[in-house]
């Protein structure tokens, strides 16, 4: 019996990893893409893990994470920004730039 419990252990922990493997090449990967269309310049070519919660979408419960990142402007500032994962696909992006805050809804099903 604990052999079985060991398994399962193991097997949650692997798609765990995956799944924030997934998340994190995700939102790299389309933050990047929709801060280049903006003409500004994604820094470090990286996002960090702020936020991790459990919350429904679709009926269905999914992870929803926050990562942050850092940005350029034209005028070579470091700003911050916050991508919103959730259920495997990237909600929105907010950039933090000059005192404003300006929101990306992405629409995905």
């Amino acid at each position: 019996m604990s052999e079985l419990t060991i398994l399962l252990l193991i097997t949650a922990i692997g798609y765990y990893w995956y799944n924030q493997v997934n998340a994190l090449d995700v939102s790299r990967s389309t933050g990047k893409q929709v801060t280049q269309q903006k003409g500004w310049v994604f820094l470090d070519d990286s996002v960090m893990q702020k936020k991790i919660t459990i919350k429904p979408r679709v009926g269905k419960l999914a992870l929803h994470r926050e990562f942050e990142f850092e940005f350029s402007d034209i005028e070579a500032k470091r700003f911050k920004g916050i991508i919103t994962h959730h259920g495997g696909v990237v909600k929105e992006i907010k950039y933090f730039h000059a005192n404003e805050i300006e929101t990306v809804a992405l629409t995905h099903s």
